[in-house]
């Protein structure tokens, strides 16, 4: 993590905890200033847990246990002056109360996603698709439900960049076809919760090929993160409906951006030539007219 947010790590872990661990991650989450003034017998009391599950519950955060995680807090606390948590959406809300609570949710999560993304695998992914677009290696896609539509998106993208991927919405031939990944090869993986089973199976396929894995995922999803090379952390807020996950799409958005954009500037010569020659062929082919000097596209 950039750094060492708790109540960022805590939020982001609700979806994989269990019912004891999140007892006690709704009472720190609740009243975080209070907690530091708390001993390991007081909370566990307030939270109706035992001591050793408290204890373990700060364990499973990275510390040592309750002391060092109190001291953690303390400091996380006084770094943010305000710490903003989305609105549940309510029956009898406005249209535009909707659009405020939705905003409030996804830039919460956009801004917690900084705490939770890491420069150095972030770099690392980016190589890892650079070096196998440059040494004709297989790029294999896979997302379920709604983190397919992105992992559309993210073809596109590197489409755009002149890097071929394999990608296919049928989940038999999808699972067929990660049969022919070879030693080198690469797949990238886009699942919020990781709750599908053929992210697993694919997974699992592609790592007993011998191909890199890049997996793009919620913040405390360990399942799936010890299968990838290359885990790239995004942080929702966890809403009560999720009627659909619009803050992860807009978290995964944003993460696929960053990684077009950075491979691009690496190339990025070769790419305002690539840009120019696509501008050129869609003109001779009538999708672009000229207006003014200027090309615009004929929608």
């Amino acid at each position: 993590m950039a750094t060492d947010d708790i109540l960022t790590k805590i939020e982001s872990m609700k979806p994989f905890l269990s019912p004891t661990e999140l007892k006690i991650a709704n009472v720190i989450l609740e009243n975080p200033k209070d907690i530091v003034m708390l001993s390991t017998k007081m909370l566990s009391a307030k939270c109706n847990v035992s001591e050793p599950s408290l204890i373990r519950f700060t364990q499973k955060l990275g510390y040592s246990g309750f002391k060092e995680f109190k001291l953690k807090l303390s400091a996380s606390l006084g770094t943010k002056s305000n710490k903003t948590y989305p609105m549940n959406i309510e029956q009898d809300d406005s249209a535009l109360d909707i659009y405020k609570k939705l905003s409030a949710y996804i830039i919460t999560s956009i801004n917690n996603t900084m705490e939770t993304l890491s420069n150095d695998e972030l770099e690392k992914a980016i190589e890892l698709i650079d070096h196998a677009s440059k040494n004709n290696k297989t790029i294999f896609l896979s997302g379920m439900g709604a983190s397919g539509l992105q992992v559309h998106n993210l073809q596109v993208k590197l489409m755009r960049l002149n890097i071929n991927t394999v990608l296919y919405d049928d989940i038999h031939l999808r699972l067929e076809a990660c049969t022919n990944l070879k030693k080198g090869d690469l797949l990238i993986c886009i699942t919020t919760l990781g709750s599908a089973m053929e992210n697993y199976q694919i997974i699992d396929i592609a790592k007993d090929r011998g191909a890199n894995i890049i997996v793009i995922t919620q913040y405390g999803n360990t399942k799936i993160a010890e299968k990838a090379d290359v885990i790239l952390y995004m942080s929702n807020m966890e809403n009560s409906s999720r009627f659909v996950s619009h803050a992860a799409i807009s978290v995964q958005n944003l993460i696929i951006d960053t990684i077009f954009f950075s491979i691009a500037f690496r190339e990025y010569d070769e790419m305002t030539e690539n840009v120019k020659e696509t501008r050129e062929i869609f003109s001779k082919y009538g999708h672009y007219a000229r207006v003014e000097g200027k090309l615009m596209k004929i929608l």
